[in-house]
């Protein structure tokens, strides 16, 4: 009998692979989990938070940040202010034009520096014009920037700080422009400007104790760049004056003048007398003199 050999031969067959088919093994494989935020990539283990400004250069928090002094210079504008802001570091940039309104190429001579107070950061411009006057900010270090003519020529260009920060700055050519960085500063502010619509007053501080001669000086848009002082004791006016502002029409104009009153608490209005009604419309700051 051959049935065992054909039962043999039919096992075999069924064990052999067919030609043209093969057989697949699949592997699966999970890739690790990175997680991604700004300014910070986490990874198990490891954390990388950048805090503040690149460590370039110094920064300065308080007196001159910095002189950059230039024979030459085709800027005659001051044109937009942007800044931008990044983790713990804040950058305001100055751009310059020319008189026809072209990018300018050479910027102007510059002096940072800080006010007595700490709250104010200013920017001297070697500058005539401007095409901004004022900007609300908002950021974590400022509040608010103004641009100002100076009783002596020339603009600034105040940052009304937020809170303490320190601040370096640089200048750049084609097109020509400046740079301020700001991260957090330590020194608390000694004193605050005192703003309204019409005046930004920075001194006398709200509070402050002063001789008996007083000096007040800030910047304002007064009608006709005309700036009055009344200071009251107990009610009444004991002194009332007036003073010119250095601008007023293209922009804020630095003022600057000084009044006697006898020792006591005193207030001081800063402002206008409307020329229509006659109502006072300004900033009104509560001192104390000696």
């Amino acid at each position: 009998m051959r049935f065992p050999t054909l039962l043999g031969l039919l096992l075999l067959a069924a064990c052999t692979p067919i030609a043209g088919t093969s057989t697949t093994s699949t592997t699966s494989t999970t890739a690790p989990t990175t997680t991604i935020t700004v300014g910070v990539t986490s990874t198990v283990g490891t954390t990388q938070t950048p805090v503040g400004c690149p460590q370039s250069a110094d920064f300065l928090e308080g007196g001159q940040v910095a002189r950059i002094d230039q024979p030459a210079s085709d800027a005659n504008i001051l044109g937009l202010i942007s800044w931008e802001v990044e983790v713990g570091c804040e950058l305001f940039r100055l751009a310059f034009e020319t008189n026809e309104g072209a990018p300018a190429t050479t910027p102007p001579s510059v002096v940072v520096e800080y006010l007595d107070s700490g709250q104010v950061l200013r920017i001297h411009l070697d500058l005539e014009r401007t095409v901004i006057t004022d900007q609300l900010v908002e950021t974590t270090l400022v509040d608010r920037l103004y641009v100002v003519r100076a009783l002596d020529g020339g603009l600034f260009v105040d940052l009304h700080l937020a809170a303490p920060s320190q601040a370096r700055a640089t200048v750049r050519n084609s097109p020509a422009g400046l740079t301020v960085e700001l991260q957090m500063g330590i020194q608390p502010f000694s004193g605050t400007a005192t703003i309204s619509d019409q005046v930004v007053v920075l001194d006398p501080s709200p509070g402050a104790e002063t001789a008996s001669t007083v000096e007040v000086s800030g910047y304002a848009r007064t009608f006709e760049a005309t700036v009055l002082v009344i200071a009251t004791s107990a009610g009444q006016a004991v002194v009332e004056t007036n003073t010119q502002a250095a601008d007023w029409a293209e922009t804020w104009g630095e003022f600057r003048t000084t009044v006697e009153v006898l020792p006591g608490a005193i207030s001081l209005f800063v402002g206008e007398e409307s020329p229509n009604d006659g109502a006072l419309a300004g900033a009104i700051v509560e001192i104390t003199v000696r």
